[in-house]
């Protein structure tokens, strides 16, 4: 597992989801269940020069991690990183938010050493449990290791997705993640770990410590004959920031005008996503609600980022205290 040439730790942090998890009739279904311990046995590497350390960061499904926590994770692995006996780190978590906590490792970590992500699609007493698979696979491509400054990396069902672009597809097949817009950047194959498209990437990808998920920060979706009724609501609430995941190539109802207008003239930073998965935020269409159209108003465009890591990275750029004009820089930058 590995290069017989490397010796150092890779840090094994668990943060919960199916991997961990075990059906309990008595609960009614799959719920945690402490099988951090019992993973631990599958995993010992082949070379007596490469040790795992295991950290218990916390046991919950991913719905339950919230912005704060994905950015905790993010300090706690770039302190674990800056050891100097540290090779990588590995990090299990549930798939329903696993792109989206890697998205904000991606921003938030600051060393060049490799990051995975891993997780189950399957329960530990599952038939078909596919965790031992992805959690060793997960630390042989730590070892491997990829390009330095490579994005974050998703391993699952043998396939390597960059976090940036990884969107969790399916809800049920073992093979869930697919690349947006860019595929995957690798696969395994038996033994051998075969990178495609990784290439030196960006990070650190800010120039700056993202120092807090900032609150009222809302993601908004669009549906047909919609008014600006929500968004008036959340400018009384408030909202420092704002999030449309509109249609197409970054469409929204015409309703929705005067509300991005009120926005606007806040001061409230107002993002443009699209629903779609393939394809992104084209500024392609000038009439009212059209994505050229609110680029001239002022919105931010998103471009291929899904709109749950928009939202994030909107979070992080405002709980940081970045002014408009960097905010507006930097989604320039995530957005290609």
């Amino acid at each position: 597992m590995g290069s017989k040439n490397l010796s150092g730790e890779v840090i094994l942090i668990f943060t919960g989801g199916t991997i961990g998890m075990s059906d309990k009739p008595d609960a009614g279904g799959v719920v945690p269940d402490d099988n951090f311990t019992k993973l631990l046995t599958e995993i010992t590497p082949d070379e007596h020069d490469i040790t795992i350390r295991p950290i218990l960061w916390s046991d919950v499904p991913s719905p339950h991690m919230s912005p704060e926590k994905m950015l905790n994770l993010a300090h706690d692995v770039d302190g674990y990183l800056a050891e100097d006996q540290v090779l990588g780190a590995v990090i299990l978590h549930g798939t329903d938010l696993m792109a989206e906590t890697a998205y904000v490792l991606d921003i938030a970590v600051k060393s060049p050493k490799p990051v995975i992500l891993t997780g189950a699609m399957r329960y530990f007493n599952e038939s078909g449990y596919d965790g031992i698979r992805n959690l060793v696979d997960a630390v042989r491509v730590c070892l491997l290791p990829p390009p330095e400054g490579t994005d974050v990396i998703i391993q699952m069902a043998d396939k390597l997705f960059a976090a940036r672009n990884a969107i969790k597809s399916s809800s049920l097949n073992v093979d869930p993640f697919i690349g947006q817009n860019t595929g995957r950047i690798g696969f395994i194959a038996g033994e051998s770990v075969i990178l495609t498209m990784a290439k030196s990437g960006r990070r650190p990808r800010l120039p700056f410590m993202v120092t807090k998920a900032a609150e009222n920060v809302h993601l908004v979706g669009c549906h047909p004959g919609m008014d600006s009724t929500i968004l008036e609501k959340l400018i009384e609430a408030g909202a420092k920031g704002i999030v449309l995941e509109g249609f197409g190539a970054g469409n929204t109802p015409p309703g929705l005008v005067s509300g991005i207008e009120q926005c606007i003239s806040k001061n409230i930073p107002v993002v443009l996503c699209t629903r779609c998965v393939e394809g992104g935020v084209w500024p392609i269409y000038a009439y009212p609600g059209g994505a050229a159209f609110l680029k001239q108003k002022g919105v931010i465009i998103a471009g291929a980022l899904s709109a749950l890591k928009a939202t994030l990275l909107l979070q992080m750029l405002i709980g940081s205290e970045c002014n408009m004009n960097v905010i507006r820089e930097i989604f320039a930058e995530e957005s290609v």
